[in-house]
């Protein structure tokens, strides 16, 4: 009798250690929740659309999906910062967006998709947000009002001003020349703060890259940052290196460019990585661990030596 109870036991025991063993891997997969506060709303009138999600702490990498300007017949009102918050070896991320709707009928808000990856890099794969159908209505039309009949167009006398055309002419003409002239100056700007440094365009990476280390940001907790700085080091470097303004690239832009150049796909690869977790930091206020971001600063100097490496090469060498 008493082997019997021991042996029901050891069962038992097995079965709830199974069952907290297999716990952990329902949990680490990244999930997504939409929500509005109504789904009924007159033209015009404000909905109030939320996305969160939740990820397991250094397992993935979360790259937020940029906010467009129509969702579908939605149009954006208001666009929130980013909240994230920690709990439970989770993190937490949400955005608030104020959107309205000037087309009557069942309209539809689409799906936004996210990025995710393995901090390894081995995968990337997408989770989407609910579409959510919303309708939307005219003011009812008030029944008690009275109805008037409707009159005859009344003929209007044209006079024709043409002083007032002439100067509608010469203030547009004025406007455009500003705004030329404007943009010129600008782009003048710029370019001149990157392309009359006296260093050539490595040694002045290689100089960057010391006095950001030198910086201590990452002891500071300044992760943003520091990856904004690493960013900008490398577009300055390719600006120099081509010849041509490429600070405004966005992440997939840069990378088009360097898939031109004559690199081995896996040091793009694991570059690209870098790039993207530095998207992570700067618009989802994502916290890397310390290796990624000694990784993300290596990456960033070994890219622009083998670029430099590549562009001295003479065409007898074989480039």
């Amino acid at each position: 009798m008493k082997k019997g109870v021991h042996d029901i036991r050891f069962v038992t025991v097995l079965m709830i250690g199974l069952l907290l063993s297999t716990q952990p891997s329902v949990a680490q997969s990244p999930t997504v929740k939409t929500t509005v506060d109504k789904t009924n709303i007159l033209i015009g009138q404000h909905i109030h659309y939320k996305v969160e999600t939740s990820m397991p702490d250094n397992t993935f990498r979360l790259s937020w999906f940029s906010v467009p300007d129509t969702f579908g017949n939605f149009v954006p009102i208001i666009k929130d910062k980013i909240d994230s918050s920690y709990s439970n070896g989770n993190w937490n991320f949400s955005q608030q967006i104020t959107i309205t709707s000037f087309d009557s009928g069942r309209q539809v808000i689409p799906p936004m998709a996210l990025t995710v990856s393995t901090l390894d890099g081995d995968s990337t794969f997408n989770i989407y947000t609910d579409s959510i159908p919303i309708n939307v209505t005219y003011s009812p039309a008030d029944s008690t009002l009275p109805f008037h009949d409707i009159k005859n167009i009344i003929e209007v006398k044209k006079t024709f001003q043409w002083w007032l055309w002439l100067l509608i002419g010469i203030v547009v003409i004025l406007l455009i020349v500003l705004i030329i002239y404007l943009i010129k100056r600008s782009k003048k700007k710029k370019d001149t703060g990157i392309f009359e440094s006296k260093l050539s365009p490595y040694e002045e990476a290689m100089q960057l890259l010391d006095e950001l280390q030198k910086e201590n940001l990452l002891e500071k907790n300044e992760f943003k940052e520091y990856h904004t700085r690493l960013s900008d080091i490398f577009k300055r470097y390719l600006s120099r290196k081509t010849n041509t303004y490429q600070m405004h690239l966005t992440t997939d832009e840069l990378l088009v460019e360097i898939n031109e150049l004559d690199l081995s796909k896996e040091k793009v690869f694991d570059f690209a990585n870098c790039l993207r977790m530095g998207n992570a930091v700067k618009f989802a206020r994502y916290v890397p661990p310390d290796y990624e971001n000694q990784k993300c600063f290596s990456e960033t100097r070994e890219i622009i030596t083998n670029i430099n490496n590549i562009k001295n090469k003479k065409p007898e060498d074989g480039i």
